[in-house]
């Protein structure tokens, strides 16, 4: 076998072993009613990709692409963008939302806003390892083997994450919780969520290979996290149902994936200079 039959081989193993116990996660928490952020059937899908793959190095003596260093040097700025591109991206939408009136900051108060940034960055942080270590930190650099088009590896790698959500959204995530992230259906809203996280596969895999470690990605990861659950689960910012899909700063914001692709584009055009 060679070697680029064997990698392509060890990804759809991969794939298909943390989907199968992402989804035993789901039916554990589902089936037993008990659908809690610490639950054990959340924490089998959340664990699942990280796990997996330090198996599949382990087994294949396999560590050198981890990303686990953290290249300071010369990376700099790239870190301060990896802090900075989404509280951009989302002040954008928002604004641009504001000016259509369709989003309302009645509610936001400063202190309290920041007072749950901080709050919410180290569980996120943490939560966050177990993505980024799998998606970025194994998948982004196997995939950008076998596939020489980094933007088509990178869709691949940010379709997989995606779909990985499935089971989160349909069960492991709190219909209340939901509820205040989204007033869309789940028809039009997974789809959409899907094809958001697809394009940020752009971003992130970008970050991975510009930089060559994982962390700046993580950081990227865990400030959009926090800024959207704070916004939106905390309810400092309204938006109306109706202009949802085009200015909610989540995934599944169509401004959103407008301006997170153009990032991540713009990150390629930055890496190809070098």
């Amino acid at each position: 076998m060679t070697a680029k039959k064997k990698n392509i081989r060890n990804l759809i193993l991969y794939v298909l072993a943390f989907n199968i116990v992402g989804w035993l996660g789901y039916f554990i928490a589902v089936g037993g009613g008990t659908v809690d952020a610490m639950g054990l059937g959340n924490l089998i899908w959340l664990a699942a990709p990280l796990l997996l793959s330090l198996l599949f190095r382990l087994f294949g003596k396999d560590w050198k692409d981890i990303g686990l260093r953290l290249y300071f040097k010369g990376n700099g700025k790239w870190y301060l963008v990896s802090i900075i591109v989404f509280p951009l991206i989302i002040v954008v939408v928002l604004l641009v939302g504001r000016v259509f009136g369709a989003v309302s900051f009645a509610n936001f108060n400063v202190g309290l806003f920041l007072g749950a940034l901080v709050a919410l960055f180290a569980q996120t942080f943490i939560k966050n390892i177990f993505e980024e270590f799998a998606w970025r930190g194994y998948l982004t650099p196997k995939v950008n083997v076998v596939v020489k088009q980094p933007i088509i590896g990178h869709l691949i790698v940010g379709f997989i994450w995606g779909t990985w959500h499935l089971p989160y959204y349909l069960g492991l995530l709190d219909r209340a919780s939901l509820a205040g992230y989204t007033t869309q259906s789940m028809g039009i809203f997974l789809p959409l969520v899907i094809l958001g996280m697809t394009l940020a596969g752009i971003l992130f895999g970008e970050m991975r290979l510009i930089t060559g470690s994982t962390w700046p990605a993580l950081l990227m990861h865990t400030m959009s996290n926090i800024l959207i659950l704070s916004l939106l689960m905390e309810g400092f910012v309204e938006i109306n149902p109706v202009a949802e899909l085009v200015f909610t700063p989540s995934w599944e914001g169509i401004l959103t994936m407008v301006l997170v692709t153009a990032a991540g584009l713009w990150l390629y055009r930055q890496r190809e200079k070098k």
